[in-house]
């Protein structure tokens, strides 16, 4: 039977699309090298240090279970209203890699691998590193710190999580997940779902097949758990005195454990029930002020242990009696890099078992010892793993090292390294040097890259953005280094924000820690200093670790820059102008005069004059002439909350409506303004559809409707129909709208149709935002694409690619459709000049 609808001429029909389809009743409607190098031991501690802040709620605090009860809240939240968003696609880099603590060879099969990443989750492979896969996008948590096998049997895995190595503010975690098939899925275990498991560091397995279950882990709460019964309960079998960082079983005396704290180290010589402190600082015995230890027994020699010690920029110290008396082995060699140096950050210590005198230590760089640390010889320099090619040695900031699963010291010695780039592997590591005998295994479909900020050229053909320890990276849709898989790197260091000159994308715009800008000339192929007259660049009491800039869409010659100061440039950066001065200052945990700083900027689409700024303390001003005069607006009508700032919106169609969010596990996060910020309203959402307390990291308005929002945050990208009234997740992504359960630091449009998310541990996901407008007419040749100059003949076509929220424009006449029309999202239909019959 033929149906009809009959729509009257000019009439706006602001109902659901499923109210006019009779066919369907589904209910789900709604630097350089140089300047690098000098600063490398002393950017670790900063870095954490700007995460941190951004995540603290007033009183300074990061709740330790806040993502756990963020994935509850997403859980019960409906499933609706997407704002327009398709399927995202993973744009890479999968060549660039990221941190990892944990690498975990399989013992019965060589050939297979599992590493964790710190933001990225659990990756596998089954051809020795060559190529990666995820095991799943929406485990409880991706922030892996460890990975064990059961002592019985390979097909039962533990993941610790929580990075807990940085002053506790390091991601945190979930407790312990464990896998029953293989690493196929994984669950939270549930005796671990409480603060004393949100940051566990290191686990240890039971080397004995025939003690299945038993498991040890320590924590950032001061613990060391042993289990029993694979995991279903944990006894807390010591309180050390500070942060436990990793644990050791001896694989030839079970009964002897060795435990590294941030400041401590502990043994115990029978299976945990009591413990000594080697590290009471008399004689023949270990200093008490050292740092971070990292801890080993030795295979070969039952009586020999290691401790790598964050003392002195790097100690090593060797037991040749089980611990009842300790040597001093090396000093002053200065592994962990320059004073002050980053031991409690990069520290890793492993010994050969099959000879106990020839042991890789890692901090910084790789160093080799064949007469038990009293000589040690550098066999990496991180320079050479990303420099402007292919990666010839290992990355920096050693976090981790595992020999093969098939290792044999003579005829195989092959070891893998874990580092802030991923991991590498030395075919031979006796003879592996600085830059020869490297194969990075982060080099091709590793997808676990930490990014800070990016941008995207309009046509989409370069792409770029700012790496955690991996600088700036580029992505271009054509030509040599060109897709996913082949992102350019030219150093390694930390990057952060960029911009694109829309009209020239040869130039194009990065920075290096504390607002010292960079500018290619080359579309990334280099970079150079370009921060002349902007005194705040490269000082960390007048900027922040990794500060905001932004380019006018009006004119890509300006920029506008953040520190204690705004800065403009009006001659690509050139030269930069202050406009305007500091807003304040206070005295820091070091005694120094510490400003606030500027935390986030945007520029009005349409007026080069109005700019908008936010700082670490709250602070939101706006100027409409160019910085001569600011008014702050934070504190109107009520006031916005006093934390950081992450990021401002101004409405690209009407510059009066802002969205500005805040930093903090808390229910007012987001906030909007409808007349320029006079009056505020918290727009977190209503119950049922409200925002989880989460952190917001960013957000942005759709480019073609100004009803549609989108935020990223610590899970993932969330969506608004209605300018924040209600947030929304969708089936597609598994109780998540967006990529992965992964922190996205910033979003940004890719010209009017592409969103981008820059994540801080999956790299870069990029998808369309279907028109806004989408425009049908019976008289239009067959082949049209909806747009106003070519639309489509049948409303088939339209609603076929009509996103939530889309408007159908369809011109008056008979629409003779030969396939069923089915509305399945939130819609608007125009009828134009006339009346519309469908049959």
């Amino acid at each position: 039977m033929m149906k009809r609808l009959i729509f009257s001429g000019l009439l706006f029909l602001s109902l659901s699309f499923l109210a006019l389809n009779f066919f369907n009743t589904n209910e789900n409607v709604s630097e350089s090298q140089d300047e690098i190098k000098l600063d490398k031991a002393t950017y670790a501690a900063e870095y954490y240090k700007y995460r941190m802040a951004s995540r603290a709620d007033a009183n300074g605090r990061v709740p330790m279970d806040g993502l756990l009860r963020a994935k509850e809240h997403i859980a019960r939240m409906p499933q609706s209203r997407d704002a327009g968003l398709w399927e995202w696609d993973w744009i890479g880099p999968s060549n660039i890699g990221g941190r990892i603590r944990a690498i975990l060879p399989d013992p019965n099969n060589a050939s297979k691998l599992w590493i964790g990443s710190v933001s990225g989750g659990i990756w596998k492979s089954t051809n020795s590193g060559t190529t990666w896969t995820p095991v799943n996008d929406f485990m409880t948590n991706l922030a892996i710190t460890s990975m064990v096998f059961d002592p019985a049997t390979t097909s039962i895995m533990y993941a610790a999580t929580g990075e807990g190595f940085g002053n506790s503010d390091g991601l945190p975690g979930a407790g312990i997940l464990k896998s029953t098939d293989s690493g196929l899925t994984w669950n939270q275990l549930e005796s671990t779902n409480n603060a004393n498991f949100t940051y566990v560091n290191r686990l240890a397995a039971h080397p004995d097949p025939d003690s299945a279950g038993i498991i040890y882990a320590v924590t950032n709460a001061n613990r060391v758990y042993k289990t029993i019964d694979g995991g279903v309960t944990w006894v807390n079998k010591f309180t050390t005195a500070s942060n436990a960082v990793d644990i050791r079983v001896d694989q030839n005396n079970p009964n002897e454990i060795i435990v590294g704290c941030k400041s401590k180290v502990y043994l115990s010589t029978d299976y945990g029930e009591t413990w000594s402190n080697e590290t009471s600082g008399v004689a023949n015995k270990l200093p008490s002020d050292g740092g971070r230890c990292e801890v080993t027994f030795c295979p070969s020699n039952s009586n020999r242990i290691y401790v790598s010690m964050n003392r002195n920029l790097g100690e090593i110290w060797r037991s040749n009696d089980n611990g009842v008396t300790w040597q001093l082995r090396n000093t002053g060699t200065n592994y962990f890099g320059g004073a002050p140096g980053q031991g409690w950050y990069d520290n890793t210590i492993w010994v050969n078992p099959a000879y106990s005198t020839q042991i890789v230590v890692g901090g910084v760089d790789l160093w080799r010892s064949t007469d038990g640390g009293t000589t040690l010889t550098k066999i990496s320099r991180w320079q050479d793993y990303h420099n402007g090619g292919a990666a010839n040695s290992a990355h920096a900031d050693q976090h981790f090292i595992i020999e093969a699963a098939d290792y044999n010291s003579t005829t195989n010695p092959k070891v893998y390294f874990g580092n802030d780039g991923g991991i590498q592997k030395a075919n031979n590591v006796w003879t592996v040097s600085n830059n020869s005998g490297w194969t990075n295994l982060a080099g091709t479909s590793l997808g676990i890259s930490q990014f800070f900020g990016g941008a995207a050229a309009n046509d989409g053909s370069i792409i770029v953005g700012g790496l955690q320890d991996n600088d700036k990276v580029r992505y271009k849709s054509s030509g040599s280094w060109s897709g996913p898989n082949n992102w350019y790197q030219a150093t390694t260091g930390d990057g952060g924000y960029a911009a694109i000159n829309y009209n020239n994308t040869s130039i194009l715009y990065g920075e290096y820690v504390y607002l010292k800008i960079k500018k290619s000339t080359n579309s990334g192929d280099s970079y150079s200093n370009s921060y002349s007259g902007l005194s705040d660049a490269g000082n960390s009491l007048l900027a922040l670790f990794i500060a905001p800039f932004s380019m006018d869409p009006n004119n890509p010659a300006y920029l506008v820059a953040g520190g204690s100061k705004i800065w403009r440039t009006t001659n690509n950066a050139s030269n930069w102008t202050q406009i305007r001065g500091a807003i304040g200052s206070f005295i820091n945990g070091n005694g120094d005069i510490e400003f606030y700083k500027c935390s986030t900027i945007d520029i009005d689409k349409g007026n080069s004059a109005v700019i908008w700024v936010g700082y670490t303390n709250g602070n939101v001003a706006k100027t409409s002439n160019t910085g001569i005069d600011w008014t702050r607006v934070d504190a109107n009508d009520g006031g916005l909350p006093n934390r950081y700032v992450t990021d401002i919106a101004i409405n690209p169609n009407n510059s009066n409506e802002v969205f500005v969010t805040f930093g903090g596990y808390n229910n007012d996060d987001v906030w909007y303004t409808p007349d320029a910020g006079v009056n505020w309203e918290n727009r977190s959402g209503t119950v049922p559809n409200d925002l989880p307390v989460l952190q917001v990291n960013t957000v942005r308005y759709h480019p073609a409707n100004s009803n549609w929002i989108y935020i990223g945050t610590d899970l993932g990208v969330f969506a608004s129909q209605d300018r924040g009234v209600n947030w929304s997740v969708v089936t597609n992504f598994n109780g998540n709208e967006g990529p992965v359960n992964t922190e996205v630091a910033e979003l940004f449009w890719q010209g009017n149709e592409f969103l981008i998310a820059a994540t801080h541990g999956r790299g870069m996901y990029r998808t369309a935002a279907p028109p806004a407008v989408i425009y049908v007419n019976s008289t239009a040749p067959i082949g049209g694409n909806g747009s106003q100059a070519s639309p489509f003949k049948t409303v088939y076509e339209a609603s076929q690619v009509a996103g939530p929220g889309a408007t159908i424009s369809i011109e008056s006449g008979t629409y003779t459709e030969t396939q069923i029309v089915t509305f399945l999202n939130e819609g608007y239909i125009i009828v134009t000049n006339g009346s519309v019959v469908i049959q």
